[in-house]
């Protein structure tokens, strides 16, 4: 994974991050509260000769001497007589010394301010009064007290930016842990870049998730509805990616790993956009067992492809001029055999009398009927859901065309929540750069016309 990539994975799973994120710093947060802030109290000693021949010598070893010092101001005697000057409670004593120093710091810390000042003093008090006595020390040496106790203000214990800092940067990297971790195990496809390596084939076409579109019932409908603009702006993009990539566009068989993935609405849209470029087109509903093609446009099945019936009597004509379509017809017993012996004869006559056929087939993984029509059509598009089809229905649906010798032409990404939306005057940019725009002159399509419908 190059640089690129990680910010794209990042920027694509930004709310596990963001999540965990504020995850890590709630718990820090809470528990800062169930803390109990510490004040420190600090009284500062210092030990110096009284003067004489052997002061250079103990001044030499004073790293041997001031461990006597700090010993004796944590000890039980020591830290009972404190107790008792400073009213009963004591705080926590502790005594740092420094190498090649004569310096001796003696903290208390407790939850009291107070408290903490009148150990640190109290301990100071009793160690000086016993280095005098000569209880404690050296004799040729002198503890002095350079600086007395003060009431401290501040907490040290916890410290809460610093604390938050910390949860900020640990919140941040377990995110970011989080969110490669769920990229690598993750089965499911969902940005383009990876529906690309996987199938091994170009992404024509991105058909964004709009709720409306499950809704259409009509090719005007799905060109012409302002609530659909970025899914027509999507097919025109696909339109014109199979049209610069693939010269022949007779006839498109659409297909899909499984059921559910949007093949047949992939399908009307992008013959809806074929007939309103300019294209004669038609669109069959080759799926003879489960195809809801009828049932979308609100007509009958009956007649269809199932009863082989001349062309004349079957094919229907749309609210868009240059659409007709054909129904699957009625659901037989086996299927197969049809599209084994007679779809092909049926598919040249219609590529005869069409520019373009769009032919919405079955899937490709549960059974062969899309390998057969994918046989005879021009080009094949495979349509993946976003967040629905998993990785090995993508490689096995490449897997059973290349049995027969079949390359798919492109992969369609349905139902793609695009991280970024971009637009130009209402206007989708193309992945090759161009534009269609609404209102204005057709796109040329370079289909060849034909003077009359069939």
């Amino acid at each position: 994974m190059n640089l690129h990539e990680f910010f794209e994975v990042i920027w694509r799973r930004k709310l596990v991050v963001v999540a965990v994120t504020l995850v890590v710093v709630g718990l820090a947060v809470g528990l800062l509260k169930t803390l109990t802030p510490q004040y420190e109290a600090t009284a500062t000693l210092a030990l110096s000769p009284t003067g004489g021949r052997d002061d250079v010598f103990l001044l030499t070893v004073l790293d041997a001497i001031t461990p006597v010092y700090a010993d004796a101001a944590v000890s039980r005697s020591t830290k009972n007589a404190a107790r008792a000057r400073s009213g009963g409670e004591l705080g926590k004593i502790s005594v740092r010394t420094f190498d090649n120093n004569p310096i001796i710091r003696i903290k208390a810390r407790h939850s009291e301010p107070e408290v903490a000042q009148r150990s640190a003093q109290a301990v100071t008090d009793v160690l000086l009064e016993r280095s005098t006595s000569g209880q404690v020390g050296i004799p040729n040496l002198v503890l002095r007290q350079i600086d007395p106790a003060d009431r401290p203000t501040d907490p040290v214990f916890p410290q809460t930016a610093l604390t938050l800092g910390a949860a900020i940067l640990l919140g941040l990297s377990a995110g970011l842990a989080v969110a490669l971790l769920r990229e690598n195990l993750t089965t499911k496809i969902e940005t383009p870049e990876e529906l690309a390596r996987l199938s091994g084939v170009p992404v024509f076409g991105e058909i964004p998730n709009v709720r409306r579109l499950s809704r259409v019932s009509s090719p005007d409908e799905l060109v012409s509805d302002p609530r659909l603009r970025i899914v027509s702006e999507a097919l025109r993009d696909l339109r014109t990616n199979l049209l610069f990539a693939n010269g022949n566009l007779q006839s498109i068989a659409v297909t899909s790993p499984e059921g559910s993935h949007g093949k047949t609405t992939v399908s009307f849209g992008l013959a809806a956009v074929l007939a309103r470029s300019g294209a004669r087109t038609l669109l069959i509903d080759a799926d003879l067992r489960r195809g809801r093609l009828a049932e979308l446009l609100g007509v009958d099945s009956e007649p269809g492809l199932a009863e082989v019936l001349p062309l004349e009597e079957a094919i229907r004509h749309s609210s868009v001029e240059s659409l007709d379509f054909l129904t699957r017809g009625r659901l037989g017993s086996d299927p197969g055999e049809l599209l084994m012996y007679e779809f092909r004869t049926i598919l040249e006559e219609c590529e005869r009398r069409y520019e373009v056929v769009i032919v919405d087939t079955t899937p490709l993984v549960p059974i062969s009927d899309a390998r057969m029509i994918a046989r005879y059509a021009k080009a094949t598009l495979i349509v993946a859901s976003a967040g629905v089809t998993t990785r090995r229905q993508i490689r096995t649906a490449v897997e059973r065309l290349q049995l027969i010798s079949v390359r798919p032409t492109a992969v369609v990404l349905n139902n793609y929540r695009s991280p970024v939306q971009t637009a130009y005057y209402g206007v989708t940019p193309s992945r090759n750069g161009q534009e269609d725009r609404r209102g204005k002159r057709r796109v040329r399509s370079g289909f060849r016309r034909r003077p009359s419908r069939p």
